[in-house]
């Protein structure tokens, strides 16, 4: 951002008028300004929440350029962030704004926790104001509370007395059962993971999942008890007669992580005749159990391979599995004798994006068991093409000269493919009542054509867009399946302003 470079009465002179409060006449009601640090939101949890770590330094706080910026030295524009009402910092343009400009930061003094309400107001180059929507966000501090009673993993009876044995594994699906306490402060969307360690070794991740409502008891203070299973393979790979189970709990704002004591456990299963380890991703980064991938690095696709340390004898062919076959996202393969790797091709990477995917093998012998499980979380894809419109002009869509439709299209994005799906939408405000929302369709579920090149996304007609309230800003948004319509990928969305001049 350009300083001001003359003193304040020198630039009051220049000024025609004093700036003047904008009407809903006059005034562009602009969209929120966008946190990055965000946790994603989750069905009945609190939505905005703001990353635990991103509360320890200046938040970013961004904007979208606003329609017919046009500073100078002697026409400068004011961009204000307001917290909970009270203004955070006023930036003042006298050059063309540069998109890398358009931030504020919020120090740090601020972020206590609990609810916090944002907004902005902008000041052009005529001295016409408008202020933007507002941004309710939640800032989490607190950590969940452990049982204090007895935090620990409790196991059954059975198991109490005698251990997991090869016959408990057995009559009980080859898993151990075990149940967590009710904790405090337990909210959807909190990440529970189970381990299991035996002596000496490392501590080995039997499970993870997150809390949906379901697990919450109905006065939303406390989790209700959660039941979780050790696999036997997991089991299994310790041979000492005491071994050690625990759980984590972490909040979905991501504060500091709770530890329960382990559990002394007996443990005297009978070895399978192999000793099987996971595979594992040569694309990917973790440990033996966990590990994830950037999709970056998966442009032709991803290498499953098996351990050098797994026995493999000769003649014995290894099918290699990779979620579920059969399904969008899952494939099987068939190594010949020999062979530890397989290919996985790239079609397979995107239905898992923002989840986790199961990997594993089996030798074709019926005497050995299935592999233990890898499991591989997929990172979503980073820099996202933005919708493009082309009656959109300096943020604005004139529906003064003589036209009948404006047409979307969206560019091309990394792993795209035939098998993902488009919705594309405007949101903006009614024009005959501001305070209503309204939408307007632009793609609905709409199939993916080609792997590349510009995909155009459908038209919307002048008579729909004279729905939207003049001098308002709108945004024109997409978001793209990649798992056959289960979840949705929000892409970077467009903003502009419906004008008649």
């Amino acid at each position: 951002m350009t300083q001001k470079k003359s003193s304040v009465e020198a630039k009051s002179s220049t000024r025609k008028a004093p700036a003047k409060k904008a009407t809903a006449k006059d005034t562009a009601l602009l969209v929120p300004p966008n946190v990055p640090e965000l946790v994603p939101d989750i069905e009945g949890g609190i939505p905005n929440t703001v990353s635990f770590l991103a509360t320890y330094m200046p938040l970013r706080v961004e904007f979208p350029l606003w329609a017919h910026s046009n500073p100078s030295e002697t026409d400068e524009e004011y961009l204000s962030l307001y917290w909970n009402g009270v203004l955070v910092e006023k930036k003042t343009f006298n050059q063309p704004i540069k998109p890398e400009e358009l931030f504020i930061l919020v120090p740090v003094r601020t972020m206590v926790e609990g609810p916090h309400q944002l907004h902005y107001e902008v000041t052009i180059f005529n001295d016409t104001q408008a202020a933007s929507r507002p941004l309710d966000i939640y800032i989490d501090k607190t950590p969940p509370l452990l049982n204090q009673h007895d935090e620990k993993l409790s196991f059954s009876d059975y198991v109490k007395q005698y251990g997991i044995t090869d016959d408990y594994l057995k009559d009980n699906g080859d898993q151990a059962e075990a149940t967590i306490p009710p904790y405090i402060g337990a909210e959807v969307g909190d990440t529970l993971e189970w381990q299991w360690q035996g002596y000496p070794g490392e501590w080995q991740t039997a499970g993870i999942r997150k809390l949906n409502p379901d697990d919450l008891n109905p006065d939303g203070l406390e989790s209700k008890p959660i039941k979780v299973s050790y696999p036997g393979t997991v089991i299994r790979q310790f041979s000492t007669d005491v071994c050690f189970a625990r759980y984590i709990i972490q909040d979905r704002a991501g504060t500091a992580a709770q530890r329960a004591e382990m559990r002394n456990v007996k443990s005297n299963p009978n070895p399978p005749p192999r000793i099987l380890l996971p595979p594992f991703i040569k694309e990917a980064k973790g440990n033996a159990s966990f590990s994830t991938l950037d999709v970056r690095d998966a442009i032709n696709g991803v290498t499953f391979i098996i351990p050098e340390e797994v026995e493999i004898r000769p003649n014995e062919t290894v099918t290699a599995i990779w979620g579920e076959p059969g399904t969008l996202g899952g494939t099987s393969a068939i190594m010949p004798p020999g062979v530890r790797e397989v290919r996985i091709p790239r079609v397979y990477i995107p239905p898992h994006m923002n989840s986790r995917v199961e990997l594993y093998y089996q030798i074709n012998n019926p005497d050995v068991p299935v592999s233990p499980s890898h499991y591989v979380a997929v990172r979503p894809i980073e820099g996202l093409p933005i919708v493009q419109c082309n009656k959109i002009q300096d943020g604005a869509i004139n529906l003064r000269p003589q036209w009948e439709s404006a047409a979307f299209t969206l560019g091309d994005w990394l792993l795209r493919h035939t098998s993902q799906y488009v919705n594309a939408w405007i949101e903006g405000v009614e024009r005959g009542d501001v305070s209503k929302v309204i939408r307007l369709a632009i793609a609905n579920e709409l199939p993916v054509p080609t792997e590349a090149g510009i995909l155009t996304l459908g038209a919307v007609s002048k008579t729909d867009l004279m729905k939207l309230a003049l001098n308002y800003q709108f945004h024109v948004s997409v978001e793209v399946s990649f798992d056959d319509k289960k979840s949705w990928l929000k892409y970077p969305y467009a903003a502009a302003t419906l004008e008649h001049r």
